[in-house]
């Protein structure tokens, strides 16, 4: 098996079909250019083409690994599944050195304009060590369906608004020469891309008070609520714990959930609720921590009394519908964790990973159930379907997945994943493996019967994963019947006044940043001076300091942070900015100051209102 033919059998292990493309592709072709085979000075082999009777070479004769490992340094310490963007795989040193240098698993997209480059580069470099360490997507211009329209969507899968600030793109040598409008069209969907992102962001974000409104709107469940730390007490370590996820495998073994009942603690997802109840299987818990979720996804009768974990930013009106026990976790918020730690019960908290399905998985782990069985866990596309039957839409559609990325999976050698499933697939591995490390019996069984392949996990069928596990009779319900709320009512009747306080809270907020304001608009007036007064320049800029103080010590400071993502201004570090001269210096800091302090002033009162509207009224 020469090289070609051995890459052409690994790039299939990851796309299924492209072998077929390719050939498909050979055999059509129609030479626009001549790709010829030269040697550098120290022998490596390089390539040079010929087009409109120029010769160019793609890599340097007498440099050849300078250039690329320069480049590579530049990128800097990459996120985990950060995209780079490359143009060209002519010079494949760059490739080669991006990869073996940086150690997390990065996604790589390379765009060859020419199936000529691309067909020699497969004749000269073995792909099988680069492709099993990182996710490489090759569009190769010339085979089917690798198209612009097609470039810019897996664009848009990859490069989310997260992402962008680890986001890298690089045109290779002599690219922008020989393919100079396939480079600026490149150059363009990647901007294109990276600005619509940013555009829907802000739209969405600079003030949304989604988050912020669920927060302060099921603060007052906390009163009534319950802590994960109190399942430990309740809940036997010796039966298993269910993961029922959502994915489309869960149609094939649904109904062997009947036979676990009563014999496990089944969590499911909020997405699988409604295949679980149309067959007549009640959870025994359901997990909800989006704060968009659609009321209509879980508008059940049977819902509402279903026990539900839940973070307190979750979809408010899904916490309104729902009327049974509410199990809540420390996340953080700091005015919220006034009230959970009155509890004097452990700090409890879920690791999310990203998913309903992977906080399911983490809740299990930490109340101690070490026989976890994974159920509808595809992370994958199951016959082209995302997720099951009667969960979004009562037949899910099927998606052409011949472009999408593969992984192993349980059954098969490959199946097609998008992004977001790979980063909770990459979760799932990761977090096994050291629970693992931590609990040497804990023990987990991917029975999903479908989709990708987890790390750690033994595979088997749903029906032999419960008649091995689910031995032992155990009613849930009474269980959790046990426990009382997480606050004592002396801590309850606390808690209600505290929240009814909030409002004052906000108005105190307005006032500082009203505060602030005037003293940013007199160092500005100071700035305007030819010679400044250092000394009224530096006590300007302590009793700002004073000021931002008392606003940062505000526990309800924190949901104006989180609500202004774009907020650059980081104040209690502005006065280490430096410029020309302090004049200059001073009227950025007056710049920026004014408009944040602005900003908190809007957002503090609107939340003031909306605090007033959850707790005015509130018995």
């Amino acid at each position: 098996m020469n090289i070609y033919e051995k890459n052409l059998k690994t790039l299939t292990k990851y796309y299924p079909r492209i072998d077929e493309l390719i050939e498909d592709a050979k055999i059509n072709l129609k030479p626009e250019l001549e790709v010829i085979e030269d040697y550098a000075d120290n022998k490596e082999i390089i390539l040079k083409v010929k087009k409109d009777g120029k010769t160019f070479y793609l890599n340097g004769k007498r440099n050849t690994q300078e250039p690329a490992q320069i480049w590579v340094d530049s990128l800097g310490e990459l996120q985990s599944n950060a995209p780079i963007f490359m143009m060209g795989i002519g010079n494949p040193t760059y490739l080669q050195r991006l990869v073996n240098q940086v150690e997390k698993k990065i996604v790589i997209v390379i765009y060859e304009p020419s199936i000529q480059i691309f067909l020699k580069f497969l004749e000269i470099y073995d792909l099988e060590k680069w492709m099993d360490k990182h996710v490489i997507i090759f569009w190769v211009k010339g085979l089917e369906g690798m198209d612009e329209e097609n470039m810019k969507r897996i664009m848009v899968q990859l490069l989310r608004y997260e992402m962008l600030m680890y986001f890298r793109s690089l045109v290779l040598p002599n690219y922008d020469v020989l393919f100079s409008e396939e480079a600026v069209k490149f150059m363009k969907i990647c901007r294109d891309v990276a600005k619509d992102q940013i555009i829907e962001y802000n739209t969405n974000n600079k003030y949304n008070t989604v988050v912020t409104k669920n927060l302060l709107y099921n603060a007052k469940y906390l009163c009534d609520g319950y802590k994960t730390t109190q399942l430990v007490d309740v809940i036997p370590r010796d039966i298993p714990g269910i993961v029922v996820a959502a994915g489309p495998s869960l149609n094939r073994n649904i109904n062997n959930l009947k036979k676990a009942k009563g014999k496990a603690f089944i969590i499911a997802v909020d997405t699988a609720l409604k295949p679980l109840l149309k067959q007549g299987i009640m959870p025994d818990m359901f997990v909800l921590v989006d704060p968009k979720k659609p009321l209509d996804l879980v508008s059940l009768e049977a819902v509402k009394t279903i026990p539900l974990l839940t973070s307190i930013s979750a979809s408010s009106d899904i916490l309104q519908f729902h009327t049974g026990m509410k199990f809540f976790y420390n996340e953080g918020y700091l005015f919220a964790e006034k009230i959970l730690l009155k509890s004097s019960l452990k700090i409890g908290k879920v690791e999310c990973g990203g998913s309903v399905a992977t906080a399911a998985f983490s809740l299990l782990y930490k109340i101690g159930i070490n026989h976890i069985i994974l159920v509808g866990q595809d992370l994958a596309y199951t016959n082209n379907k995302s997720h099951a039957d009667g969960t979004f839409h009562e037949i899910m559609e099927e998606a052409d997945t011949s472009n999408f990325i593969t992984v192993e999976g349980n059954f098969e050698e490959k199946v097609p994943t998008r992004p977001d499933f790979k980063i909770y697939l990459d979760w799932y591995n990761m977090y096994i493996k050291g629970c693992k490390e931590q609990v040497k019996e804990l023990y987990v069984i991917n029975a999903t019967e479908g989709g990708a392949k987890i790390e750690n996990t033994d595979v088997m069928t749903l029906e032999d994963a419960i008649n091995q596990e689910c031995k032992k009779e155990i009613n849930i319900q009474e269980c959790l019947e046990k426990l009382s709320p997480m606050l004592d009512e002396k801590n309850r009747e606390w808690a209600k006044e505290y929240l009814k306080n909030l409002p004052k809270d906000f108005y105190k907020l307005v006032i500082n940043s009203k505060k602030a304001k005037k003293m940013y608009q007199k160092l500005d007036k100071v700035c305007d001076k030819k010679k400044i007064d250092k000394k009224e320049y530096q006590s300007i800029l302590k009793k700002l300091g004073i000021i931002i103080k008392n606003i940062e010590e505000q526990s309800v400071y924190q949901l104006i942070t989180l609500t202004i993502v774009n907020a650059q201004c980081i104040l209690k570090n502005e006065q280490f900015m430096q410029e020309d001269t302090i004049q200059k210096e001073g009227k950025e800091i007056a710049r920026k100051g004014i408009l944040y302090m602005e900003t908190v002033q809007k957002l503090a009162e609107l939340f003031e209102e909306i605090a007033g509207e959850a707790f005015n009224n509130w018995n």
